[in-house]
Formats: structure tokens, C-alpha cells, sequence
């Protein structure tokens, strides 16, 4: 099959790692893979090591601009029609609503939409939720299926009309990844944020890997390090990840007096391979789909602190392989880490649980299996 991958935007977040996980995997079964995407980010450098061909469109983004749609509208279209795909598999809204519009007008037999969480659940103005509603709406009519990653997903979905028929629930699968040992992790991400090893050891760390944006709910995390650092100072949280409320982050940092106990670590190639050096895992997001770093985290057997945002609660179960907090409050956020910090015999049973839930529920091969299915229905 010919299949023609399109998403809004070439950065490495989970909806970049989903698709590049797809690409070299249906490459690897044979099929002819071809990536469209906006400007040239980490996804796009990564496919082409992996040998896939991708078609840079230089001003698709996630703000509405409407001359630059129009102008990415005319390039995805393009490409569809010098390409010919059996399939076109769209990820993101701004690059699925004309990615589904082009493919349409061309006649592709086979569009694919996946979501990877409502823009919707945003906090946004009551008109802009309309507008984002509609638009997703009519991309799921143009596009034959949609795929919902997450229970939560699929069930908001369900409440559109007129495509139930289209909809289709495939849980996220992840690979595993290669850890560093717990010490060579630890070594790394020490020297990164400027301690030395003996003292790195001696701390507490609380750890997330996340893009620097309003969604993953960051300062909520400064602001409960706060309120933690002043019953046990020798607690540290490590966020490793880049993006645009970095400098807003930093500030926050300064102002609660925390540069010692909290560091923004920058972007790190392969994160996902020094989590050991963490002893708890939290991501305090405001909006979720299902965000592979806990996932991750559960692979490395580390205890989740998160939000029941999303579908993250069909990954954690509240205190059993981790604790789930309310978004945007801070203080249960604090007295949660405080109690990860007391009670380290829960962190190692929590960090099981959820590495054995991840083994179990989100696997990469039946991920797989039922995305090829649906891309062979309509061929």
C-alpha cells in the first residue's frame, strides 16, 4: 500500500513520536511511506534518517492564519495528487481538516483521521470551543474513520452525529525503551543541571519530560515545589523539554527562590532513556490525549503523579500504581509528592503496577495490527 502520513507540525511531541513510530513501521512491513509536514523539526530529520521521504510545507502551523492555510491546503493537495496514496493517515486538526478536504477532492478511498486529543478541552473562550467543535466535526465527516486513542476520546466522539459508524477505538502502543542504568542515568542528568553525583544521589527527584506549553500545567508543578522544598529541601524536580512558556517558567523559578531545587534541563535526545534517574514521575497537565511519557514512565517502573485529565486515568489507577490529583491544584499536588517522598516501599509498588498495566493494555504490536486492518478495508 501507499500511505501518506500529514501532521501540523515537525517538533518531537507524542503525536510526532506517534507518527514516526507508524511511518518506519509500516515501512518495515513493506509498504511505500511518505510523511507531509509543517516546517523542519526534529520528526522530520528522524524520518529521513529512517529512510522515509518527507514533503516539508513551511507555513502549516497551529494558529489559524488564513492565507498560510491556504497556501498549506495547496501543497497538501499537491502532494496527494503527484503521490496518488491508497491511504492518507492525518494526525493533528489544523493538518486534518485539509489534509481530509484535499483527499476528498481527489478521490482517496481510504482517509484515516486520528486524534490525539480534543483542541476543544483547551481553555478557550466559549466561541473559539464552537469553532473548534465544528471544525472537528467536519473533519471527522470527510475522513472514513476516525481513530480515538483513549476510552475518553472515543466517548466525546460518540456524541457527535452522524459518525458513530467511522469511529474506532485503538489504545496508544508504545515500544520499550533502552534505559540507561540507574547509575549512568543519574550521572547524566546530574552533570546536565550542574551537581555532582554524591549529592544528586542524595536527593529526592521528582521528574517529567514534557513540552514547555500551557496544557502540561508547569507552573502548577513550581508553585507545589514551593510548598514542598520547606518540609524537605533536599527535593529536586528535573522537567526536561523545550517550548514556548519556557521563559515564563524560568521566571516563576526565580521569583518562588527555587534555582536550586528546580531545573529546566532543555531538550534532551532519547529523554525517555535517563527516566531512571528519577524516583517519581509527575506531569500535572491541564489538557491531555494519552500522553506517552507515562507510559514511558510505566515502562521504567517509575510511580506517576498525574491529573485525571484525558484519558491518563485508564493508565493510572489511583493509588495503585501511582496518585492522581485534581489539574490546577496545586497544593493536592504538593502533599502528593510529600507523600511519595515519605513512603518509598509505595513508590516501588506503584512503580510495578503501572509498569505491569502498560505491558499489558498498551502494546505496540496490537496497535499495529488493527491500524493495518483499517488501512486494508477500503483497498
Amino acid at each position: 500500500m501507499k500511505i501518506l502520513y500529514v501532521i501540523t507540525k515537525s517538533n518531537w511531541g507524542g503525536a510526532q513520536r506517534h507518527v514516526f513510530d507508524l511511518a518506519t513501521a509500516m515501512k518495515d512491513k513493506g509498504h511505500d511511506v511518505y510523511v507531509a509536514l509543517g516546517g523542519e523539526g526534529i520528526l522530520k530529520k528522524r524520518l529521513e534518517a529512517a529512510g522515509i521521504y518527507t514533503f516539508s510545507i513551511a507555513g502549516m502551523g497551529r494558529d489559524v492564519n488564513v492565507s498560510k492555510d491556504a497556501g498549506s491546503f495547496k501543497e497538501i493537495f499537491s502532494v496527494i495528487k503527484q503521490k496518488r496514496p491508497d491511504i492518507i493517515h492525518l494526525h493533528s486538526p489544523k493538518a486534518a481538516g485539509l489534509g481530509a478536504l484535499a483527499g476528498r477532492l481527489l478521490g482517496v478511498k481510504n482517509i484515516i483521521y486520528t486524534v490525539h486529543g480534543w483542541a476543544f478541552n483547551e481553555d478557550r473562550s466559549i466561541w473559539q470551543k464552537a469553532a473548534i467543535i465544528f471544525f472537528s466535526w467536519m473533519t471527522m465527516m470527510l475522513s472514513h474513520k476516525t481513530i480515538l486513542l483513549s476510552g475518553f476520546e472515543y466517548s466525546q466522539a460518540m456524541s457527535f452525529p452522524w459518525i458513530k459508524e467511522k469511529l474506532k477505538l485503538i489504545p496508544l502502543g508504545v515500544k520499550m525503551p533502552t534505559f540507561m542504568s540507574v547509575d549512568g542515568s543519574k550521572q547524566t542528568i546530574a552533570k546536565l543541571i550542574g551537581f555532582d553525583l554524591a549529592d544528586f544521589n542524595k536527593r529526592t527527584v521528582i521528574g517529567t519530560i514534557a513540552e514547555l506549553h500551557k496544557n502540561k500545567g508547569l507552573p502548577y508543578l513550581v508553585n507545589a515545589m514551593a510548598a514542598v522544598v520547606k518540609e524537605y529541601p533536599s527535593a529536586i524536580s528535573v522537567i526536561i523539554g523545550d517550548g514556548e512558556e519556557k521563559a515564563a517558567l524560568d521566571l516563576l523559578i526565580k521569583e518562588q527562590k527555587l534555582e536550586k531545587n528546580i531545573f529546566l534541563a532543555g531538550y534532551l535526545e532519547h529523554a525517555s532513556e535517563y527516566l531512571k534517574a528519577f524516583n517519581v514521575f509527575a506531569l500535572p497537565s491541564i489538557k491531555e490525549g494519552l500522553p506517552y511519557t507515562i507510559l514511558e514512565a510505566g515502562q521504567a517502573s517509575l510511580p506517576v503523579i498525574a491529573t485525571p485529565v484525558g484519558g491518563i486515568p485508564e493508565i493510572v489507577e489511583d493509588m495503585r500504581s501511582g496518585i492522581l490529583v485534581q489539574a490546577r491544584n496545586q497544593r493536592e499536588l504538593a502533599h502528593a509528592i510529600s507523600f511519595m517522598i515519605e513512603h518509598p516501599v509505595e513508590r516501588k509498588q506503584y512503580g510495578a503496577a503501572l509498569k505491569e498495566k502498560v505491558a499489558t493494555k498498551f502494546s505496540m504490536d496490537k496497535m499495529l495490527s488493527a491500524i493495518e486492518k483499517l488501512y486494508s478495508e477500503s483497498i
